[in-house]
């Protein structure tokens, strides 16, 4: 495999829980902020949704018992996975981020 097809620009689905107990913006800014993180790595956003509280079954702590689901559809590179975890994981407002590639 090539350099180029390494490289090669994919469809992406990535899948966000948001912690907002501390968060006293609008969500809007938060979604902001990560926009501008998947915009910084070179990817193109095509379709942002926000899917609501959502209530956990398995609760991570007492205090935090559901989270915000946003889903974002983009296009990046062959290694936009491991950089959005890596820079998204240093947001607390963050809890976690799933990213599957979207096939044609």
């Amino acid at each position: 495999m090539t350099k180029e097809q390494k490289k090669q620009a994919r469809e992406y689905e990535a899948t966000f829980i948001l912690d907002t107990r501390k968060w006293q913006e609008p969500i809007e800014a938060l979604l902001d902020q990560i926009k501008s993180v998947i915009k910084e790595m070179g990817a193109e956003i095509l379709e942002v949704k926000d899917l609501g509280l959502k209530p956990f079954a398995r609760c991570p702590r007492k205090d935090f018992i559901e989270g915000q689901y946003v889903s974002i559809k983009c296009k990046g590179e062959s290694d936009f996975n491991r950089i959005l975890q890596e820079r998204i994981g240093l947001n607390p407002n963050v809890n976690r981020v799933v990213v599957e590639a979207v096939r044609a």
